[in-house]
């Protein structure tokens, strides 16, 4: 299956972690490609790597958004060996049960990832394994391709009234 989590509310990356650990609690291979997340910042990264049967890869680090002295020229130059890792594992026999492709929404929606590119290696890589995409704005195309779409809507946040993000919520 293709499963897609996206829309502007809190809880995508969530829910894909929670489908982490599900699997894995089956005995499952599983592999996390993240993008745009500091490592060691986040919470989740720092008990993921501990686990064992998940293989955890983090690339282009930092979100021209996020980090002002990133531009975007930089940030799809560090996607490159994201979508090199993905080819990796498309080209191979069945490694992983689960692949989970972190906040690669967001670089189809910023055009950091050739979208048609990424839409064929997740077909490849859905032959062989379950797919969860997550981040904003997953483009039309991936929708109409999935299994399972879930759309995340903010519906109050506390971000709106001034109040920062707080370690073990946020991040």
């Amino acid at each position: 299956m293709i499963i897609i989590n996206t829309g502007d509310g809190k809880g995508k990356t969530t829910a894909a972690i929670g489908q982490i650990i599900r699997s894995l609690g089956q005995g499952f291979k599983v592999c996390l490609i993240q993008l745009f997340k500091g490592e060691a910042f986040y919470g989740e990264q720092n008990m993921l790597v501990k686990l064992e049967g998940l293989d955890f890869f983090s690339f282009s680090k930092e979100h021209p958004f996020c980090i002002k002295d990133v531009t975007i020229t930089e940030a799809a130059e560090r996607c490159k060996p994201a979508i090199v890792k993905i080819k990796e594992i498309a080209n191979n026999g069945k490694i992983y049960d689960l692949i989970v492709l972190e906040e690669f929404n967001i670089a189809l929606r910023d055009n950091l990832i050739d979208k048609t590119e990424f839409i064929e290696l997740v077909k490849l890589l859905s032959e062989k394994s379950d797919v969860v995409i997550t981040g904003r704005g997953a483009p039309r195309e991936l929708i109409d391709l999935a299994d399972l779409v879930t759309e995340m809507r903010e519906i109050k946040h506390p971000y709106n009234k001034g109040i920062k993000s707080r370690k073990g919520i946020e991040f």
